[in-house]
């Protein structure tokens, strides 16, 4: 039987969270919970070379595996993916664990941790190590896509106000009734 290779990510920010809410776009049958961190490649170094000792025990030494992680050439930021069909437990910064009902909304650019096990796979031929979500720790939240919600300036020469729309959008009371 193949050996448990646990992992705890260091910190990185959120990118593409579903964490509040399985991701069902793609595969309505098998929804997942699921993120990606960003992180430098100092950062991401002890966690690559965990994945790759993983994979050198399940496959030998010389094998050929796909990797959860990606490298952005351009910013030199390492991406890692982690992902799970069950909810994973959620911790706040102080290590006190969160409950569902009190859990905010996850967006990107949040600052979290990720732990769960490596999944050493073959599929068709191919092998790989996929990251198996089941813990995530919280450390900075943002709300939404990660802007700072702070709204818009007014604009000079502007004539759309919300007063102007429900001066000329039908009263509830209309709809309701149908006299619009």
């Amino acid at each position: 039987m193949a050996k448990v290779h646990k992992f705890t990510t260091p910190a990185g920010n959120a990118k593409y969270p579903h964490l509040n809410s399985p991701d069902a776009a793609f595969d309505t049958d098998n929804p997942k919970y699921k993120t990606e961190i960003l992180m430098s490649e100092d950062e991401a170094a002890p966690l690559i070379a965990q994945i790759k000792s993983a994979a050198a025990e399940a496959f030998g030494a010389t094998a050929k595996f796909r990797m959860p992680v990606n490298k952005d050439e351009e910013t030199g930021q390492v991406s890692i993916k982690a992902q799970s069909k069950y909810r994973p437990k959620f911790y706040d910064a102080q290590g006190q664990v969160i409950v569902v009902t009190a859990l905010p909304k996850i967006g990107g650019g949040s600052t979290v941790k990720m732990g769960g096990v490596f999944n050493c796979y073959t599929v068709s031929g191919s092998k790989g190590v996929s990251l198996m979500l089941d813990k995530v720790q919280l450390i900075d939240v943002v709300n939404g896509f990660g802007g700072d919600d702070g709204g818009f300036e007014a604009v000079d020469g502007g004539s759309f106000t919300v007063d102007h729309f429900a001066e000329v959008t039908p009263s509830t009371e209309a709809v309701v009734n149908g006299d619009f």
